[in-house]
């Protein structure tokens, strides 16, 4: 992989196939992970991947589409940064939306050898101050 563009593909499919393993291989063993979920901040891949799995493995026969808008990538030789939008889509077994949400992301990325891997992600969702809701659309 000579760019970090294939990350995008590799996460939706990962995700969309329940694969945990291949999820978490895009992602480096100290990553730094910033969610909007529960803990919200893990430290490292090992602490991270729990919660990757639960979320997948959780899913019974729901699929998650997720696609990425509005994706902006800086990128030298061994250091990357994408910044943009992520949409989470339940999908119904017949292909019905179930229910989704949009965050801003924010990645970090670092060649390993010829690999890229993410060093850093962070995903948010702006709030409201008149309602102090998070703002989904946007």
């Amino acid at each position: 992989m000579n760019t970090i563009e294939p990350f995008f593909t590799n996460y939706q499919e990962a995700v969309w196939l329940k694969d945990s393993d291949a999820l978490l291989a895009l992602y480096a063993s100290d990553v730094v992970q910033f969610d909007m979920w529960d803990r919200g901040y893990y430290p490292n891949l090992k602490e991270w991947k729990t919660e990757m799995e639960n979320w997948l493995g959780s899913l019974g026969d729901e699929k998650v589409k997720v696609d990425f808008e509005r994706i902006k990538i800086h990128q030298s030789e061994n250091m990357g940064f994408a910044s943009g939008l992520i949409k989470f889509q339940a999908i119904s077994p017949e292909g019905k939306v179930l229910r989704s949400m949009k965050n801003r992301i924010s990645i970090a990325f670092s060649k390993e050898g010829a690999v890229w891997k993410v060093v850093h992600q962070h995903i948010s969702a702006p709030i409201s101050s008149e309602n102090l809701n998070a703002i989904f659309d946007f």
